[in-house]
């Protein structure tokens, strides 16, 4: 896990403890619970967390779960608007925070400020999960390192929701499902050839839709033309 802890004490420092608001503007919310708890701040050591994105989003506006609220990489890639004393911030889904209880949210130092004091270390918020967040770019893809025509895993980047399901077309012409590893990633045990892939995801908000020539470039990052909505 790449991630510093949560350190749940008011002499908690900086070092202890998905984008920005021009790439995810308020959309639709869909009637969200608004959910009462607490927060905490935490940085990232390297990399995108426990989401196994390749690089924090832009602004470093991100939030680590309870594993509860991860959900085995469920909740990876979707949004929350968390509401403090100084105001609201929108912050990505992009990590776990092992040591968090339900209804704590661990923010990143950045999205800290946005809501409290960062020398307050903990505080009281609400959030919110978002439906259909604005997150401006289509699709990408990476192939994880070691990937080959017997065994892929499929990261998906920038859906805005949560997803249910990936599916790559098969050379019969039918859809493989993928399972979906806690570190975020989709998996064929077996592979599924050589590629270029046919890719199909679908979200939490019922959204499907497809992204052609995925190659297998293991650690590329592979912008398509596709957006979820």
């Amino acid at each position: 896990m790449r991630r510093i802890p949560a350190v749940l004490a008011t002499a908690l420092t900086a070092t202890s403890l998905l984008s920005t608001p021009a790439l995810a503007q308020p959309a639709r919310n869909g009637g969200a619970q608004v959910i009462k708890g607490q927060a905490t701040l935490y940085e990232l050591q390297s990399g995108g967390g426990n989401c196994s994105y390749p690089s924090p989003p832009a602004g470093d506006l991100y939030v680590a779960l309870s594993p509860g609220e991860y959900a085995a990489a469920a909740a990876c890639g979707g949004y929350l608007d968390v509401t403090g004393p100084k105001g609201t911030v929108r912050v990505k889904v992009v990590d776990q925070c092992p040591e968090c209880q339900a209804r704590h949210v661990d923010l990143s130092r950045a999205a800290f400020a946005r809501v409290a004091d960062p020398g307050k270390g903990l505080v009281g918020v609400t959030y919110r999960p978002l439906a259909n967040p604005r997150v401006g770019r289509p699709l990408s893809f990476r192939v994880k390192e070691g990937s080959s025509q017997w065994w892929l895993a499929l990261l998906v980047i920038d859906h805005g929701n949560p997803l249910t399901s990936v599916e790559v077309k098969t050379t019969g012409g039918t859809w493989r499902k993928l399972a979906r590893a806690d570190y975020n990633y989709w998996i064929a045990e077996s592979g599924v050839g050589q590629g270029p892939f046919t890719v199909r995801v679908t979200d939490a908000r019922g959204h499907r839709v497809t992204a052609n020539r995925v190659r297998l470039s293991p650690a590329a990052i592979q912008r398509s033309t596709t957006k979820m909505y």
